[in-house]
């Protein structure tokens, strides 16, 4: 009970977000606050009986500051665990912030933490997962509060997602490689130790399906960068040596990882019915996907749509050297940000890409969320260079291949108005295209009859174009 007290977030006159709100403690309110440009964020601590306001840190980049899950931890002394990217690179930062000392480093190297997964505060043991070993990796990992070597705890290859016990002397690892399907333990936080398996069901589809893994490969883009790629090749007894039909199954944009050693590129049925047709299957992390940096992510950084083209470009051409594509059949596929970049390879870069299905795309970024477009491409009034060369609807006269056009109406993401300008700009360029229409879909379909619909136009628009 009691009168309300309001707090001041932002100075006068500015802008900005109230990213996420939490207790400390001793009971103070904490908030973590953006500025508008999303280069600084500030963690804020605020008195609820006298409303006095304390800075805490501020994190700052010459890019964006990302907000991820599990950055933070309260310790029951007042200090403050904090992942950041100040060097590069995701990793752990001890605030002790009752004697006003800099913060002390717990993660060093050219690698990053995914999240802290847990604290055993009894003996001094931060917990936390992480790519130290493969960028395409996820492991546990422990590190002292007091700093000193990092520990690896889960031994096998693959990608990990855990869950401590309160006393932080065993957690649960949902487990899974390209090779291997999901399985559950519990295992000993001191040495990975089995301690118990907990039954998971055998799909028994997984053997009729006769799924065979992709092949995770480096290669480098023309600037000498290193970029990891998962290949479905068609089997050679039954489509010969090659070169075979290519399609590139692109996201391409900032957040996801698209090439993991895990389960789901095995999983992913519609790469390996295009690899029982005949088609090589190429899904390649280009510059501005997640896990390798803020250097490797920030590439896009003001300028959507155009490294990335470059970065799959490179992809074909690696590709073509090794004798597996046929640079005459290229194609390309995605959704979301993937349907934006499946356009873009098309307009920018027709030489290379015959045919493209673009699912749910953005078309121009002065239609897109707020929030996520300033990020990544600052304001169309300070880069309207960037906005204009990211711009889909600009480029239309430059396609040439085959297109097919999907959306949702009630798409509550990328809004069906993206596909309806691009489609204006088409027919005004009398450029030839398909459509897919889902009246009744959001950004995925949900329904099983529209979604086996999808696939089944999909399949069949590269089997009649590629």
């Amino acid at each position: 009970g009691g009168p309300t007290r309001w707090v001041t977030l932002f100075p006068k006159g500015t802008e900005g977000y109230l990213a996420r709100v939490f207790w400390w403690p001793n009971g103070d309110l904490g908030a973590e606050v953006l500025d508008r440009p999303q280069k600084r964020l500030d963690v804020m601590r605020f008195s609820p009986t006298t409303g006095k306001q304390t800075s805490v840190l501020h994190d700052e980049n010459e890019h964006w500051v990302t907000m991820r899950t599990r950055h933070r931890t309260l310790l029951v002394d007042g200090s403050l665990v904090w992942a950041s990217e100040r060097g590069g690179f995701n990793h752990l930062y001890l605030y002790e912030t009752d004697d006003g000392m800099p913060p002390r480093r717990l993660t060093p190297g050219n690698w990053a933490i995914d999240g802290i997964a847990g604290v055993d505060e009894a003996r001094g043991i931060i917990y936390f997962m992480g790519n130290r070993v493969r960028p395409h990796e996820t492991h546990l990992y422990a590190v002292p509060l007091s700093g000193g070597e990092v520990r690896r705890v889960t031994t096998r290859y693959g990608t990990h997602a855990v869950v401590l016990d309160h006393r932080c002397e065993t957690y649960l690892d949902v487990y899974h490689a390209l090779d291997q399907p999901p399985t559950i333990t519990l295992r000993s936080l001191a040495d990975d130790a089995l301690i118990r398996e907990i039954p998971v069901p055998t799909d028994p589809r997984i053997q009729a399906y006769g799924l065979t893994p992709p092949q995770i490969v480096t290669l480098p883009n023309r600037e000498g960068t290193t970029l990891y790629a998962a290949v479905y090749r068609p089997d050679p007894a039954v489509h010969g040596p090659g070169p075979y039909p290519t399609i590139m199954d692109v996201y391409g944009g900032p957040g996801p990882q698209s090439v993991a050693n895990g389960w789901g590129l095995t999983a992913n049925l519609r790469a390996q019915l295009l690899r029982d047709l005949g088609y090589l299957v190429c899904k390649l992390d280009n510059r501005g996907s997640a896990r390798r940096g803020l250097a490797f992510e920030a590439a896009l950084a003001g300028r959507m749509g155009t490294i990335e083209v470059a970065d799959q470009v490179d992809g074909v051409a690696w590709l073509v050297g090794q004798g597996l594509a046929d640079p005459a059949r290229v194609g390309v596929i995605g959704w979301s940000y993937g349907g934006y970049l499946a356009l873009m390879c098309l307009a920018k870069a027709p030489e290379v890409f015959r045919v493209a299905v673009a699912g749910a795309p953005v078309t121009s970024w002065d239609g897109y969320d707020t929030a996520y477009t300033e990020r990544y491409m600052g304001t169309p009034q300070d880069n309207p260079t960037g906005y204009a060369e990211g711009d889909v609807l600009r480029f239309v006269g430059d396609i040439q291949g085959k297109l097919l056009l999907i959306h949702g109406m009630l798409d509550e993401n990328v809004h069906f108005r993206h596909t309806a300008r691009l489609i204006n700009a088409l027919t005004r360029a009398r450029k030839p295209y398909d459509a897919l229409i889902f009246p009744d879909e959001r950004h995925m379909p949900r329904r099983e009859a529209d979604r086996v619909y999808l696939h089944e136009r999909t399949v069949a628009f590269f089997q009649a174009h590629l």
